[in-house]
């Protein structure tokens, strides 16, 4: 019979961590749902969609979760501002969160978060590649105004310094495998 191995020591510590961290959590929302009900029914009910995300989101920055939870969040808002102030209990929560406009309203808002999520970062790079391609004719204009002014002998010097630096690199790149110096 195969025996259990023991786990790390700092596994463990995670595990215990993250039991005290559920821990508080339970008991601030236990508290919430005491001390603002129908704020947390409207909240808890407007926010599945981040919650989704969060489960989905396996990265360590969370940029998902966090780009449609804020979005989301902003959707949600007004009818928390509505609940505030009017009258402030259980039947204007459901009324909230039974009226399908208002469901419409603050899911389309997770869904424009889901949506800034998957086309910004494309449009981003594109911007970046142009700016980066500018950056390089521009460089390279200043580099044909310096070999006209300092000849072409430089520029053949530059070349030489470069590819010597570039046999070292293959030199040493070559030991590191074992090859010959």
């Amino acid at each position: 019979m195969a025996q259990p191995q023991p786990q790390p020591p700092n596994q463990d510590e995670r595990r215990k961590q993250g039991r005290s961290n559920l821990t508080w959590i339970l008991l601030v929302l236990t508290c919430l749902i005491v001390l603002a009900g129908p704020t947390m029914i409207v909240l808890v009910l407007g926010m599945l969609p981040t919650l989704v995300a969060l489960i989905i989101d396996r990265t360590k920055q969370k940029s998902n979760s966090l780009c449609v939870g804020s979005i989301n969040f902003i959707g949600v808002f007004p009818y928390i501002m509505g609940l505030w102030g009017g009258i402030n209990d259980f039947n204007a929560a459901f009324t909230i969160v039974g009226d399908i406009f208002n469901l419409l309203v603050m899911y389309s808002a997770a869904a424009f978060g889901w949506f800034l999520f998957l086309t910004m970062p494309p449009i981003i790079s594109s911007f970046v590649i142009v700016l980066q391609q500018r950056k390089v004719a521009q460089l390279r204009a200043e580099q044909k105004d310096l070999i006209d002014e300092w000849g072409a002998e430089v520029a053949a010097i530059v070349e030489v310094h470069k590819m010597e630096k570039k046999e070292q690199h293959m030199e040493h790149g070559m030991e590191g495998m074992g090859g010959q110096p």
